[in-house]
């Protein structure tokens, strides 16, 4: 946590710094954006049973979640993306007079989309609210390790087709620097065999972040 708060400092004294130097025209067109966000993911559950042969518990809980994101304006309304990042995580154990069973999985959206800003934005606009859409793989990646008689450990990957609706705000404090806030949803095809008990890893999500245009 104090390594998340010394980075937040840090990265509101750039941000003061850069708002005090002339905004010099705020065109994105033609420009590059390098983004980095970090936030929380939806779709959580925690469920534990008690049965005969043991004690089984499950938590896929909102968690937390980062990504970095390219972005290259190919007009002042419209950015082509590229983004990958951590998305939720899951974790089970079985207890049982047999031994214990633990599983983790995670996911890895690897996505190209378009981000549009509305309305119109002036080229001095410091406020630019956006819509944005990116499809692409989502990875799942497991490990899981059983103890009884033996101990034995296991992991796999599977990439599955997916895609990301989203809304969220730029806020430009000069020429370059800018904060972001953004929310969205995730929906993707089933993986043939379930990452940590769960099929697919669909639900909501919102992040904040930084970026820098050049």
């Amino acid at each position: 946590m104090k390594t998340y708060f010394r980075l937040a400092i840090i990265t509101l004294f750039f941000g003061l710094i850069s708002s005090t130097v002339s905004a010099q025209g705020l065109s994105l067109k033609d420009r590059s954006v390098i983004e980095l966000s970090m936030g929380l993911w939806g779709g959580s559950k925690v469920s534990n049973t008690i049965g005969v042969s043991g004690i089984k518990s499950t938590a896929d809980a909102s968690s937390f979640i980062g990504s970095v994101l390219y972005s290259y304006g190919l007009r002042e309304e419209m950015a082509v993306t590229l983004s990958a990042g951590v998305l939720g995580a899951s974790a089970s154990a079985d207890v049982g007079i047999l031994g214990t069973q633990e599983q983790a999985g995670t996911v890895i959206p690897v996505l190209l989309g378009v981000r549009y800003y509305v309305p119109y934005p002036d080229q001095d606009a410091r406020v630019r609210p956006f819509v944005s859409l990116g499809v692409g793989p989502y990875i799942g990646l497991e490990s899981s390790s059983s103890i009884g008689m033996i101990m034995v450990q296991e992991s796999r990957t599977e990439a599955v087709f997916g895609g990301r609706l989203g809304i969220g705000v730029d806020l430009y404090t000069g020429y370059s620097f800018k904060f972001v806030a953004n929310a969205g949803y995730n929906a993707m095809t089933n993986f043939s065999t379930p990452i940590s008990a769960r099929n697919n890893f669909d639900g909501g999500d919102f992040s904040i972040g930084v970026g820098w245009a050049f």
